[in-house]
């Protein structure tokens, strides 16, 4: 990866920099009583010819060797622990995980590792309900994390799919890496299912505006007495979130909460 340039000058130079260095891909910020501007070393010497014709004096000049931020993220993740499940971004385990189960997820995205609550709240109610060789579908489905841990609880099916064609890669991918199998991804909308699909448990860690005008067709994806979990809604919204639920045909059953996040199972009658 390429390195970048850090030019140090006064902070009195900071007014001028938006102009003196249009059009280049450049940052800057304040700290400690100096300005400090980031170039790509490609750049570095336009760069220092557009401050100096713009009168700025240069005070230092470093190079600064690329981090990767993404790896350095990953290794700060500890394993999160939901109920019979350990989901550890770590290989080889970074900690035992007693007699729970095990499954590796690296933190390689934005997604999927556990650490968010809402992803936490959508595993303790997935993996309390999950039916021993039923069905279940993963809508938004991320890395996969909720349709593993459900054929991990026992599932012999889980499906999953996402608007983010990525997600369905990242997903396959993690199964393989746990020699998970009976799953399927893949990417696109809710209308890539079949009308007559049926599922014993759909779950759907989305947010309140993006989950709500899907419950109607959620709801049409479970079996009768078959089970919605929902995970990302607002504690404060409940009310509004449960009224939702039950225009859809759903009949909340158990509610549970992390912080500001709010997590639901429906049943559907």
């Amino acid at each position: 990866m390429p390195d970048a340039v850090r030019f140090t000058l006064a902070p009195s130079a900071e007014p001028a920099l938006e102009e003196a260095l249009a059009e280049l891909f450049v940052s800057w910020s304040i700290r400690a009583g100096a300005l400090s501007v980031w170039v790509s070393e490609e750049e570095a010497d336009e760069a220092a010819a557009r401050l100096e014709a713009a009168g700025l004096e240069i005070l230092g000049r470093d190079v600064e060797a690329e981090r990767d931020w993404v790896a350095e993220a990953a290794a700060l993740q500890r394993p999160v622990a939901v109920g019979g499940l350990v989901l550890d971004p770590h290989d080889p385990a970074s900690a035992d995980p007693g007699g729970r189960g095990r499954v590796f997820l690296p933190a390689e995205r934005a997604f999927g590792t556990g650490s968010h609550e809402s992803t936490r709240l959508a595993l303790r109610l997935l993996l309390s309900s999950v039916p021993e060789g039923g069905s279940v579908l993963d809508v938004g489905c991320g890395a996969g994390t909720l349709a593993l841990a459900a054929r991990t609880a026992g599932a012999r099916r889980a499906f999953g799919f996402d608007l983010d064609l990525e997600a369905p890669l990242a997903s396959r991918l993690n199964a393989r890496r746990n020699g998970i199998d009976g799953c399927a991804f893949w990417g696109g909308l809710l209308e890539s299912l079949s009308p007559a699909a049926r599922f014993d448990l759909v779950v759907a860690n989305m947010l309140h505006e993006e989950v709500g005008p899907l419950l109607p067709g959620l709801a049409a994806l479970v079996r009768p007495d078959g089970l919605l979990v929902t995970a990302g809604q607002l504690v404060a919204r409940e009310d509004e979130f449960l009224r939702l639920l039950e225009g859809a045909g759903l009949r909340p059953r158990r509610l549970a909460s992390e912080g500001e996040w709010l997590g639901t199972l429906s049943v559907r009658p």
